[in-house]
């Protein structure tokens, strides 16, 4: 239990973001697969997915999503697009829709643990150990409480997971398995 002995960083939060960085790996590219469950107010059953997802460094994530039906979604910085059956489904881009840029920055900070840049939008405590670590995060803004009503990370030298809790009672809980990793 030692080994695992964590430590409440509550009080500090730009020791935690640099606490977490530098327990991830610096890859460029990050492979792996995900599987999503969504839990929607009113449904006794989850909603699931599953499927694989490749994050590049300072360009996008591709997300491909198998199960229930194959589906591709690619977020950069500037664009939002989603295909199915090779046919393309839809694409925002940040100059006609600017909310856009906020979904994309929030979704790279989220599936890179980049706390630093998540600290900027949220307050974030968390525990870390030495194989571990956890960030619970709370909106700061107005907008994003609307949506938001907490969000939460975990994982070691990737992100393992990230739990979704909606102001609507809806929650979304993605696990990620990274390639090469258990």
């Amino acid at each position: 239990m030692n080994a695992l002995l964590l430590i409440l960083l509550a009080a500090a939060p730009g020791e935690l973001a640099s606490q977490v960085k530098s327990k991830l790996s610096d890859a460029a590219v990050q492979r792996g697969t995900f599987e999503q469950s969504k839990q929607v107010k009113g449904f006794k059953r989850p909603l699931k997915s599953s499927g694989s997802y490749v994050v590049t460094k300072g360009e996008g994530v591709q997300w491909n999503t198998l199960k229930p039906f194959p589906s591709e979604l690619s977020v950069k910085a500037d664009e939002i697009s989603s295909k199915q059956n090779g046919a393309e489904v839809f694409r925002l881009d940040a100059k006609s829709e600017p909310t856009v840029r906020v979904i994309t920055q929030l979704l790279f900070s989220l599936l890179a643990g980049d706390l630093a840049a998540l600290e900027s939008q949220f307050a974030a405590t968390g525990e870390v150990g030495a194989d571990r670590w956890s960030i619970n995060l709370q909106p700061k803004s107005d907008g994003l409480k609307k949506v938001f009503a907490s969000i939460a990370l975990e994982g070691d030298r990737s992100v393992r997971s990230v739990w979704l809790k909606e102001q609507n009672g809806d929650s979304t809980t993605i696990t990620l398995v990274p390639e090469g990793q258990p």
